[in-house]
């Protein structure tokens, strides 16, 4: 019955676009189910062609031959691990995934994993991001300017939701208003044709990844950094390499390595002349290598100055030269600290083990299968404290939580030095019980709001994550609290800094207050928003990101790490195994320091 429908729909398709250079390849259609027709469409179109003929739904490489009617294996939204399986297997189609790494919301995790295996598999030839700009429309909601989607536009009469897909329409790798997302620097990074690798004896190889283009129009500029600042510069003028080729090159470097510090080698590629849409000067590649890194923090707290303490049934003080602690013993939590009558801390570090869901956390049902970890530890109970007296500069303040009726056991203990510093240890114990994962294993704590500035060292500038970093180097950074925040048409987790060794915030009077990691590297994010303003609960709110109101308080995290985002699909898949948090012990620590 529909046999010569689909066949005009071919020639018609083939008669119009048969001369335009441009066309590489010939599709039978997408999504469009199986059967008879597309193998006649398939017959008709080999007679006219002798370019490849493809079509997705083709997805059976068992077969003989390997395929019926399509000469690439096109499938959508394959994992790592399942390209690497047909990599392995014994068909002979080139695998280029029509649609993969679905970019919706704060995604594109495991990117630089996808393409590890492709470039190492000759069988595995890419694929297409879906998709390049998101379809969001802009417009003023209550006198804001929002990203609109789905359900902002109700038609006439009784809105049915079955004709809304809510925020599905709003994915890109640039955003509607075509600015670049944290996900386009990480394409750009992971699609860069120009490979460096670290050899040794500051020794590096270099390969030219084109195809049909020679780096003679490239210059390569070396930074090597010591503790995350620049410390000596160099420049490579010519950088002769044709197409594939590699060949290595010597980095000049002069200065010594010092015991306990740290270095890193940032390469940067640029262009000597402009090229079409590229200026002068523009980096098309760069690369850093870890020379060395620091196991462990060699701070060590000065307890000289004595201590005085107030204690109740509710609550203990601790008192220092020019500052003062606030314990709530009975919520188990630091509750204040103040520096010379200023208030840093207004509450917390409380532990935490949710983050406001992403678009995939709530596609993989993580917003409603997981939701007992969002109020686990004030929700716990059998509530336990301790204040213990070391010596007279240093007390230790410990609490301890049954979570999750009792599956859990959360210790938390603060030592407080007399020169104001506090070292936080946190001990996460799995009693018993099956939970797939956590979504965060970190601290909250709430700060004020007039400490706007940030200095880190760490991955940056942007928001970064496990399993979406690959485009950021560790380097000295310095932002504002309002620069940490990507508006994501739906509000949703943002702002997240990784392996971070240490992170100050500071006001305009240069009052400052350090979180530095102990023996495990950091996670951290300060935004002005807090969980109850980006979570959406159980389910979809219509809100967006352009209605926020800023609170007059900084909401921070300092966390061991999150679960990943997951780059695969926004409808089911989970994060890589290797990047979510399992249920299972854990212990981390930091301190916390102020001047």
């Amino acid at each position: 019955m529909w046999k010569e429908a689909h066949l005009q729909r071919i020639q018609r398709m083939y008669e119009r676009d048969k001369n335009h250079a441009s066309v590489v390849t010939w599709s039978l259609g997408n999504e469009a189910g199986d059967g008879s027709n597309f193998y006649a469409a398939y017959d008709w179109l080999k007679q006219q062609t002798t370019l490849p003929v493809q079509y997705e739904r083709d997805i059976d490489y068992s077969k003989p031959n390997n395929t019926n009617y399509s000469e690439i294996f096109c499938p959508q939204y394959f994992a790592p691990d399942d390209m690497l399986d047909y990599s392995k297997s014994d068909a002979r189609l080139p695998h280029i995934q029509s649609e993969y790494a679905h970019i919706m919301g704060n995604s594109l995790g495991n990117f630089q994993d996808y393409w590890d295996v492709i470039e190492n598999n000759l069988k595995l030839q890419g694929g297409f991001i879906w998709e390049w700009i998101d379809q969001s429309i802009d417009t003023v909601k209550n006198g804001k300017r929002i990203k609109a989607y789905g359900g902002d536009f109700p038609l006439e009469g009784p809105v049915d939701e079955n004709l809304s897909d809510n925020n599905f329409c709003v994915k890109g790798v640039v955003d509607a208003y075509r600015n670049q997302t944290p996900m386009a620097m990480e394409v750009k990074k992971v699609y860069q044709h120009i490979k460096t690798k670290w050899n040794s004896n500051n020794n590096i190889s270099i390969k030219n990844g084109y195809f049909f283009k020679a780096l003679d129009n490239v210059s390569l500029h070396w930074v090597l950094q010591e503790n995350g600042l620049e410390k000596e510069t160099g420049t490579i003028s010519s950088i002769v390499l044709q197409p594939q080729q590699e060949n290595n090159f010597s980095i000049p470097i002069k200065t010594i390595r010092q015991l306990g510090k740290e270095y890193q080698l940032n390469i940067y590629f640029a262009l000597k002349t402009a090229e079409p849409f590229l200026p002068a000067g523009y980096k098309i590649a760069a690369e850093q290598f870890l020379l060395n890194t620091l196991t462990a923090t060699s701070f060590i707290p000065a307890f000289k100055a004595s201590l005085k303490v107030q204690q109740t049934a509710t609550q203990c003080i601790i008192i220092g030269q020019n500052f003062n602690v606030v314990f709530d013993l009975q919520k188990g939590l630091l509750a204040s600290y103040k520096l010379k009558g200023e208030e840093l801390i207004q509450q917390g570090p409380t532990p935490s083990f949710w983050r406001a869901p992403t678009d995939n956390d709530i596609g993989a049902g993580f917003n409603k299968k997981m939701r007992m970890w969002r109020n686990a530890y004030e929700n716990g109970n059998e509530l336990k404290n301790a204040v213990l007296k070391i010596n007279d500069g240093r007390y230790t303040i410990s609490f301890t939580k049954e979570l999750l009726n009792g599956d859990v056991k959360h210790s938390q203990t603060f030592d407080v030095y007399g020169d104001g510093s506090i070292k936080v240890e946190n001990h996460f114990a799995a009693i018993k019980g099956k939970y797939p994962l956590l979504l965060r294993a970190g601290n909250d704590i709430t700060i004020n709001k007039n400490l706007n500035n940030i200095n880190w060292y760490g991955r940056g500038p942007g928001e970064k994550y496990w399993d979406r970093k690959t485009n950021s180097f560790i380097g000295n950074y310095m932002q504002t609290v309002d620069e940490q925040y990507y508006p994501y048409a739906r509000p949703q987790e943002s702002g997240n800094h990784t392996e971070v060794r240490w992170v100050t915030f500071s006001n305009a009077k240069g009052r400052k207050i350090q979180f530095a990691f102990t023996d495990s590297l950091l996670s951290f994010s300060a935004l002005p928003y807090n969980l109850d303003d980006l979570d959406p609960e159980l389910n979809k709110k219509q809100y967006h990101s352009g209605e926020l109101n800023k609170r007059n308080e900084t909401y921070l995290h300092i966390d061991l790490n999150q679960t990943g985002l997951q780059g695969m699909d926004s409808w089911g898949a989970w994060p890589l195994e290797k990047y979510r948090i399992p249920f299972k012990d854990y212990r981390y620590g930091y301190w916390i320091r102020v001047e």
